[in-house]
């Protein structure tokens, strides 16, 4: 009895602990890990609930009751987290009127709002979902060279944005932050075409969202420039100012109509 009393009062605990753990699994009390899943999963039904109510409010006009789209709008059933993230918290969307310009504008909706519809769009259909981009440790050196290659000709190679052509403009990415990068290459917005996986890696969007922060971040080596506008800004710097100066340089030495007068009379 002794012995048996010495074992109770040494592992006793554990023999309680054990048996309410397999109580709780038998009669399905959730355990902590699964708790948290739960709650997780609950809350991202509660986020999509209330996401349809604002969708149906100020989406569905143009996309459709069900995201199917309409002549106003786009379908959104294939779009997927990613892209309604990208537009909603650029200010892309929602517009004011259909066929108004989808440029970057502050958004209009707080943080809640824009989870709440991104989570009901994402229910709509299949889509890329939102990138986790981690900058840290990647290679700007890498994702220069991969700026250069496949975004440089549209976006400028300093970001600044450009003209391609059929009165479309690619964006300046000055205010583009990774997991903005990341979407856009996954979606392929607008003119823009869509870099999968296949094309361009994770690792990759990495290094390239990595370069465009060393971009930011990095004053011009040149000193003073212009607006990151794309080429319209050293243009008009160019044109307006240089052309300018010549102007003015050209009228100081030529002698005025007095001179010229003066000149022909000793002649």
């Amino acid at each position: 009895m002794i012995a048996v009393a010495r074992w109770a009062r040494n592992y006793g605990a554990f023999v309680v602990v054990g048996l309410v753990a397999i109580a709780s699994i038998a009669i399905g009390w959730p355990l902590a890990g699964d708790g948290d899943a739960r709650a997780a999963s609950l809350r991202q039904v509660a986020s999509a609930d209330s996401g349809r109510a604002i969708y149906l409010q100020s989406c569905a006009a143009c996309h459709g009751q069900q995201g199917q789209g309409t002549v106003d709008g786009p379908s959104l059933q294939s779009s997927g987290a990613a892209a309604a993230d990208f537009m909603l918290r650029t200010g892309r969307m929602p517009l004011n009127r259909p066929g108004d310009p989808t440029r970057r504008r502050p958004p209009a909706f707080d943080d809640a709002t824009i989870q709440a519809l991104v989570a009901y769009v994402a229910t709509l259909g299949t889509g890329p979902a939102i990138p986790n981009v981690v900058t840290s440790g990647a290679d700007v050196s890498k994702g220069r060279m991969l700026y250069t290659a496949n975004c440089a000709a549209c976006h400028g190679p300093s970001g600044g944005g450009d003209a391609i052509g059929g009165g479309v403009s690619a964006p300046s990415l000055a205010e583009s932050d990774p997991r903005t990068v990341a979407e856009a290459m996954r979606v392929g917005p607008g003119a823009m075409p869509v870099f999968n996986e296949s094309a361009i890696s994770d690792a990759e969007v990495a290094d390239i969202a990595a370069y465009l922060e060393y971009l930011r971040r990095t004053p011009a080596p040149g000193g003073a420039q212009p607006p990151l506008v794309g080429p319209v800004a050293e243009g008009f710097v160019a044109v307006v100012i240089g052309l300018g100066l010549l102007l003015v340089v050209v009228r100081w030495v030529e002698p005025g109509p007095e001179a010229r007068r003066r000149k022909a009379t000793r002649r």
